[in-house]
């Protein structure tokens, strides 16, 4: 499922806030075809085990300390925990919603000028040039639910390394 949304996402970058983490307690997994949920299980400052029911059958689900928060507060933790990924994501968000000959913003983002150019070769982007048109223009490519562009870049970025923990995070969140 894809969760994350570039608006949210240069949100983030501009204003990162601290993620909430779950105090020690936990409920058993449930899921997967052939492996054992966990048990419920709550730690006490001295780290002794205490109370327990029996959790589900199947093991297959994955979570993290962002997972039990509500879902646009679980993104927000993820893109917090991952920043560097956050930073390969945009990348790829403007390489595909930009840079790619056949998307209309690359009119704006492809341009022969140095100091506006956004798209180098083979995939590289250059954030660090100003073009205004080219931002604008990526946003509201990449915005809407059923953006092709954007789920190109987030499918590129659930493939690489330097940005795969990103979108393993936020597909947790509900």
């Amino acid at each position: 499922m894809k969760t994350l949304g570039f608006a949210a996402i240069l949100v983030s970058v501009c204003a990162m806030a601290a993620c909430t983490v779950n105090g020690g307690s936990g409920s058993g997994g449930a899921g997967g075809d052939d492996g054992e949920g966990g048990s419920d299980a709550s730690t006490t400052t001295s780290s002794t085990t205490t109370g327990g029911g029996e959790g589900g059958e199947g093991g297959g689900d994955v979570t993290n300390e962002c997972t039990p928060l509500e879902f646009e507060e679980c993104v927000t933790c993820c893109q917090d925990a991952n920043s560097a990924e956050v930073e390969a994501l945009t990348k790829l968000t403007f390489w595909h919603c930009g840079c790619e000959a056949t998307i209309r913003c690359a009119q704006y983002c492809d341009t022969t000028d140095e100091a506006t150019d956004v798209c180098g070769e083979d995939g590289v982007v250059n954030m660090e040039v100003d073009n205004l048109d080219c931002e604008t223009c990526v946003i509201e490519e990449s915005a809407p639910v059923d953006s092709e562009c954007y789920d190109a870049a987030y499918t590129a970025c659930g493939e690489a390394d330097d940005c795969q923990a990103l979108t393993a995070c936020s597909d947790t969140c509900e």
